[in-house]
């Protein structure tokens, strides 16, 4: 039987993650001070082939997506993925799209608890899409396991077949907590409030449901009129879904833009003939650790889709979903816009400086 979590207990225990999440960010800088320049791949120079045993660690190896991952993907659900693989068969007998899709039937029935009533199935639909982020986690870790790839961490791959199908299972699992909120909002304009969740808000059913007298000939007519019946009465929550869905998008759209280009400009050899190779290298790693390029990565990693998720379902283990989503409509615009725009301009100048360096 469910019961609802004590907020005074849950409010302790997110504190002591935090700190946990906060204090292995500080590690993970510290880590990134250290780094060695890559082996620029020389025409005509044979690299040493070198191998080492592979030790899992949350810092390493450090890449450009790794610095913009959010924290409780890095040092929650990687780790727990890369031990489920280390210590079971799983990547033996299930494929890393097959994981995906499982993720997808997760938060479906995640879904179909946030949009209960009492408040403890809807923390328990938190348990289950933090689920759906763990497995997440997983499919990228059965892939790393059965390629042998653990050693070269996360890296962008957006032209592989594997990266497509793990984005579309992704955006499925949002349309379903969309839909959730949708349907949420819906009662709560309807009624007034939520029971057990203390929402109060002004009636707006007469002036969002009921359609004027002019349109009543249209709403009774087929097809279109029904579904013109059904915009009336959920005109708003669609709205403010709308919106939503747009700032996940529009913060996806610009996180795998500037992770994918970063990689490009600071990981990979992008020129070629006759240029200074170890110059290269040097000037891209002492960007990848510098303080601005720490600064562009931390913001993305709060700002990134992923991060955007766990502030809503940190807003419905307190019941607060309403607030956040009604607080955030427009507002939520801001920060991905405002990381973009200083990104971009970051990343122009990462370009500018590695190109000079190639040709001194």
């Amino acid at each position: 039987m469910l019961v609802t979590v004590n907020f005074k207990y849950l409010t302790l225990f997110l504190a002591a993650v935090a700190i946990y999440l906060l204090w292995m960010d500080v590690g993970f800088y510290l880590e990134l001070q250290k780094m060695a320049p890559r082996s620029p791949n020389i025409p005509n120079v044979p690299k040493l082939n070198i191998s080492t045993p592979y030790i899992y660690s949350p810092f390493q190896p450090i890449t450009v997506k790794l610095l913009m991952l959010p924290p409780t993907i890095q040092f929650l659900d990687e780790p727990l993925a890369y031990l489920t693989v280390y210590y079971t068969s799983i990547s033996t007998y299930i494929s890393p799209n097959a994981m995906s899709l499982i993720g997808v039937g997760f938060a479906a029935l995640a879904a179909h608890f946030f949009v209960k009533e009492e408040l403890r199935y809807r923390q328990f639909g938190v348990l289950l899409f933090m689920i759906r982020d763990y497995i997440d986690a997983l499919d990228g870790n059965i892939y790393r396991e059965r390629s042998q790839t653990h050693s070269v961490g996360h890296v962008a791959n957006p032209s592989s077949f594997g990266w497509a199908v793990d984005g579309v299972c992704d955006g499925f699992g949002d349309i379903f907590r969309f839909i959730a909120f949708g349907l949420v909002l819906h009662k709560l304009f309807r009624n007034g409030k939520i029971s057990g969740s203390g929402y109060k808000l002004m009636d707006l059913e007469t002036n969002i449901i009921c359609p004027s007298r002019g349109s009543e000939d249209v709403v009774r007519k087929g097809c279109f009129g029904r579904l013109y019946q059904l915009w009336l009465n959920y005109r708003q929550p669609i709205t403010i879904m709308m919106c939503i869905a747009l700032q996940s998008l529009l913060s996806s759209v610009f996180w795998n833009y500037f992770m994918i280009n970063y990689h490009t400009v600071l990981e990979t050899d992008q020129f070629a003939g006759d240029i200074n190779y170890r110059e290269v290298v040097s000037t891209q790693n002492n960007i990848l650790k510098s303080s601005p390029m720490w600064m562009v990565c931390y913001f993305w990693r709060l700002v990134n889709p992923q991060n955007i998720t766990q502030i809503q379902l940190l807003a419905i283990l307190y019941g607060k979903e309403a607030d956040l989503l009604l607080s955030t409509q427009l507002l939520g615009f801001l920060p991905p816009v405002i990381v973009g725009m200083g990104s971009y301009m970051h990343l122009q100048y990462a370009v500018h400086v590695v190109r000079t360096a190639a040709f001194i």
